[in-house]
């Protein structure tokens, strides 16, 4: 039992929030050892993304907990704080850990297939988008393989599997949305049949731009965050197709380029070549600076071919 003599909860609350964490709502934590969540300040109104676990059953309460949306997880051990954390103490700990995770997961799948379903059935109900909608005439690329309602454009992500998990939704003006909770990571929507090559882009408009000028397959990413996710999809499924990575050129003033460094950590990571246009931003932007100077789509070729090793 634990010879814990201060007052539980209103420490705890402290220690929550010298990491950050704030209960709006202390009284909904638990004491038992089991998870618990809450309303952490800072959450929208209708999320409880705080979580944690306490054990009281030990010599020092022990408390794990953290923030889903924050990211991290902290424990603290009231009582005698200096003093190295025992072996039950850290199995607790571990268990706690091991408690949170399999609970975030848990929802995390539950999310992802409900916006699975609300995918599904929006693109089922959803019309083939216009060649007029504004963000494509000024992207000038095709509505091929797109839908539209309500006046933004649908655009499918399949899985690994090739299954309907999410869909990018784009407004006129550009904006876009991935349904709540879908899945997003190796996510991909592939333009085009695949061949004797693959290409791999960003944005729907630059991948739909590479597929004009070249005639290959091209696999939407959706961001550079996920071309590394939608590479490894690529590579699996076709093991000895020759792949290219088309960076977005995103050179900052401080000499950085996050769309070049994404790009090339996803075709060293697969052994693919890398393509980077020859100006600054993507290759839907390169095709439209040719267009402007009376050259076509069609023109565009991948340049900076260089195949990557590890």
């Amino acid at each position: 039992m634990s010879r814990y003599t201060g007052n539980l909860l209103a420490d705890l609350v402290a220690a929550m929030r010298q990491h950050g964490i704030t209960p709006t709502d202390p009284t909904r934590l638990r004491l038992d050892g089991v998870l618990c969540r809450f309303h952490d300040e800072g959450d929208r109104r209708d999320k409880r993304n705080g979580w944690a676990v306490v054990y009281v059953d030990t010599e020092r309460p022990v408390a794990v907990f953290g923030s889903w949306r924050k990211g991290g997880q902290h424990t603290v051990v009231l009582g005698q704080s200096g003093r190295t954390m025992t072996a039950d103490e850290l199995e607790r700990q571990r268990i706690a850990i091991e408690q949170a995770r399999a609970a975030r997961d848990a929802e995390q799948r539950h999310r992802q297939r409900r916006a699975a379903g609300s995918a599904f059935d929006e693109w089922q109900r959803a019309s083939p988008a216009s060649p007029r909608h504004p963000y494509l005439q000024r992207k000038g690329v095709t509505a091929d393989g797109l839908r539209e309602a309500g006046g933004k454009l649908l655009v499918p992500m399949h899985d690994a599997e090739g299954r309907l998990v999410n869909l990018q939704r784009i407004r006129g003006d550009g904006d876009k949305r991935f349904l709540p909770g879908g899945m997003v990571r190796g996510a991909y929507c592939l333009l085009g049949k695949v061949r004797d090559g693959l290409l791999i882009a960003e944005g729907v408009a630059t991948a739909k731009s590479l597929h004009a000028s070249t005639g290959q397959a091209v696999a939407v990413a959706f961001s550079a965050g996920n071309l590394l996710a939608v590479a490894l999809v690529m590579r699996d499924r076709y093991p000895d197709l020759p792949i290219t990575i088309c960076a977005d050129n995103d050179a900052k003033p401080d000499g950085s380029n996050p769309g070049v460094q994404a790009a090339t950590q996803a075709a060293c990571a697969i052994g693919a070549a890398l393509a980077v246009p020859p100006i600054p931003g993507d290759f839907n932007d390169y095709a439209t600076t040719l267009a402007a100077q009376g050259g076509t789509p069609e023109s565009i070729e991948v340049k900076n071919h260089v195949q990557l090793h590890d």
